[in-house]
C-alpha cells in the first residue's frame, strides 16, 4: 500500500483529531495567512513536505519499514585513539611531561647556544691586543751598501683598566642571558601547563559531549517507539532528531579539539610527532588559594625581566666607567733589532719607541653623553618594567578570582541545582506523565548539558589564569603557590544521568 503524502501542517492536524483537539475547518480558513509561517526565502524552507505513513492502511511490518525510512539512521561516530586514548596503559604526569621539554624543545637549546656566545664575548671582552711584530729594512742602496735589516716588536698597552671595564660590561651580558635561560624554562613550562589544561579539559568535554549523545539516541529512538506504537505523531521524532544532530556535532567538535590540544600540547614539548597518550591529572583537581599582595611582593622579589632591567642599569654605569676612561692614551711600544750593513764589518744596533694617542681633538665626548642618556635609559626601565608585570598580573589575577568565585558559585548554585531539577523534572514524568511532557525532560537534559560546560569553560579558564600568575611568579610548581582549595567534581554524567533512562513508554 503507497503511503499518503502529508505536509507537517496536515500531520499536525490529523494527530490533534485523534486527540479530539483539531482546529475547526472556520478556524482554518481563518488561517490561510499564518503570520508564524516561515518565509519562502528562508534557508530550508524548500524542503518537501513530510510523507508520513498511514498505520491503519499497512501491516505492522510494512509500518516499520515506512517508519525506518521516515528517520534513518544517523552516520556513526568516527572514534580516534588519538582524541581519547586508552587508559589502559600509564598516563604521563606533567612534570614527565616538563622532562621531555628540557630534553627536546628547540628554544631551550638556543638559550644555551646564547649563554654560551655571551660567554664567549665576555671572555674576548678583556682580552688585550695581540703585538705587531715583521721584518724591517732601514736606509736601502744608501752608498750602494745594504742598510738595516732587521726584525720589529710592537704592542699597544691598554691603560686605566679599561680592559677590565669592558669585560665588566660583558659579564653582564653573559649574566642576563643566564637569567634569559631562565625566563625560557619558565616560558616553556608555562605552555606546557595551559595546553596540559587545555587537553584535559578537551578530554573532558569529549566525555559529556558522548554521554548526551547518548541520553539523546535512546530518547529519539523511544520516541519512534511510540510513533510505531501509534500514541505519537510521526512527526514528533524529527524535533528530537534536530536535537540528536546538534549532540552529534558536539561529539565531532569535542573529539577534534581534542586532537589539536593534544597536538599543541606535543609541541609546546617539542616533540611535534608525540603520538596521544593519556595523561594523569583532571581539570576539576584542587587549586591553590591566592593573595594578590603575597602574588605581587613575589613576583617583584623574583622575576627575571626585573633582574634583567636592574643589570642592565649597572652595565651602563660601567660603559660611563669606560667612556670616560677612553680619554687617558693607550701606550704604543715598539722596539726594532737590525744588522748594520753600510760598512765593513757592520754592527747589530736598536731602536726604541714609546707614544700614544694626544687627546687633544677628540676627547670621547659625544660617547660619554649617550653613554649617560644610557644609564637614564636603564634606571627608567626598571620602573617600566615593574609598571608593566604589575598590570599583567592584575588582568591574570583579575581573571583568577572571577573564575574561582564563579566555580565556587556554580558549585553550591547552578551545578547543584540544575542536576537537582533534571533529576526532580524525570522523577515527576515517571510518576505523573501528564503534568510534565516528555519535551520538559528533553529540555532539562539540554540545560544540564550547556551548564556542565559552562562550569568546564569556568575551570578551564580558571587554570589558565592560574598559569598566568605562576608564568608571572616563575614558580617550578603551581601547587606551591598557596593552600589547596576543593574544587566542585564535574559530575559523571554516564552514572549520575544515564542511570535514569529515560523511557517515555515506562509510565
Amino acid at each position: 500500500m503507497p503511503c499518503i503524502p502529508a505536509s507537517a501542517d496536515n500531520v499536525a492536524t490529523e494527530y490533534l483529531q485523534t486527540c479530539g483537539q483539531a482546529p475547526s475547518p472556520e478556524t482554518q480558513r481563518g488561517t490561510s495567512s499564518d503570520p508564524l509561517k516561515l518565509p519562502a526565502d528562508l534557508p530550508g524552507t524548500q524542503t518537501p513536505d513530510l510523507i508520513a505513513p498511514v498505520r491503519d492502511k499497512l501491516d505492522p511490518q510494512a509500518y516499520r519499514e515506512e517508519l525506518k525510512r521516515l528517520y534513518p539512521e544517523l552516520a556513526p561516530i568516527q572514534s580516534d585513539a588519538k582524541a581519547m586514548p586508552d587508559r589502559s596503559g600509564t598516563a604521563s604526569p606533567l612534570e614527565s611531561l616538563h622532562e621531555l621539554a628540557r630534553q627536546n624543545h628547540p628554544g631551550l637549546k638556543v638559550a644555551v647556544a646564547n649563554v654560551e656566545a655571551a660567554r664567549g664575548l665576555m671572555v674576548q671582552a678583556g682580552l688585550p691586543p695581540n703585538p705587531n711584530v715583521g721584518y724591517e729594512a732601514d736606509t736601502v742602496r744608501t752608498l750602494n751598501t745594504p742598510g738595516y735589516h732587521g726584525a720589529y716588536l710592537q704592542q699597544t698597552i691598554i691603560t686605566a683598566r679599561k680592559l677590565g671595564l669592558a669585560a665588566e660590561a660583558a659579564a653582564v651580558d653573559y649574566a642576563n642571558a643566564t637569567i634569559e635561560q631562565r625566563k625560557t624554562w619558565v616560558t616553556v613550562m608555562s605552555d606546557i601547563r595551559r595546553t596540559y589544561f587545555d587537553v584535559l579539559a578537551a578530554r573532558q568535554r569529549m566525555v559529556l559531549a558522548s554521554a548526551f549523545f547518548e541520553l539523546t539516541h535512546r530518547a529519539y529512538e523511544a520516541q519512534i517507539q511510540l510513533v510505531t506504537a501509534g500514541e505519537a505523531a510521526p512527526y514528533e521524532p524529527l524535533q528530537l532528531r534536530v536535537i540528536l544532530t546538534q549532540a552529534r556535532a558536539s561529539v565531532i567538535k569535542a573529539q577534534q579539539e581534542s586532537i589539536a590540544a593534544w597536538r599543541r600540547l606535543a609541541v609546546a614539548v617539542g616533540c611535534p610527532d608525540l603520538p596521544a597518550t593519556p595523561i594523569d591529572g583532571r581539570v576539576d583537581c584542587s587549586v591553590p588559594a591566592i593573595g594578590y599582595e603575597e602574588a605581587l611582593a613575589r613576583m617583584t622579589a623574583v622575576h627575571t625581566d626585573l633582574e634583567m632591567a636592574e643589570n642592565s642599569v649597572r652595565k651602563q654605569q660601567t660603559l660611563v666607567e669606560l667612556a670616560d676612561r677612553q680619554v687617558i692614551p693607550d701606550v704604543n711600544v715598539g722596539f726594532v733589532l737590525q744588522r748594520d750593513y753600510t760598512f765593513e764589518p757592520g754592527t747589530t744596533t736598536y731602536n726604541l719607541m714609546l707614544g700614544g694617542a694626544l687627546p687633544v681633538l677628540n676627547r670621547n665626548q659625544g660617547n660619554r653623553i649617550a653613554t649617560r642618556a644610557e644609564v637614564v635609559k636603564a634606571s627608567q626601565q626598571v620602573q617600566q618594567t615593574r609598571n608593566t608585570l604589575t598590570a599583567a598580573l592584575a588582568s591574570a589575577f583579575g581573571k583568577y578570582e572571577a573564575n574561582r568565585q564563579l566555580a565556587e558559585s556554580f558549585q553550591s548554585d547552578a551545578l547543584r541545582d540544575q542536576v537537582r531539577a533534571y533529576r526532580g523534572i524525570y522523577q515527576r514524568y515517571l510518576a505523573d506523565p501528564s503534568s510534565v511532557s516528555f519535551n520538559d525532560v528533553i529540555v532539562a537534559q539540554q540545560t544540564v548539558a550547556q551548564v556542565l560546560n559552562q562550569y568546564l569553560d569556568i575551570l578551564q579558564s580558571q587554570w589558565q589564569s592560574l598559569v598566568d600568575i605562576g608564568e608571572l611568579l616563575q614558580v617550578d610548581d603551581l601547587m606551591e603557590l598557596g593552600p589547596l582549595s576543593v574544587v566542585a567534581s564535574v559530575p559523571d554524567v554516564s552514572k549520575d544521568l544515564e542511570a535514569q533512562a529515560i523511557d517515555p513508554i515506562a509510565p
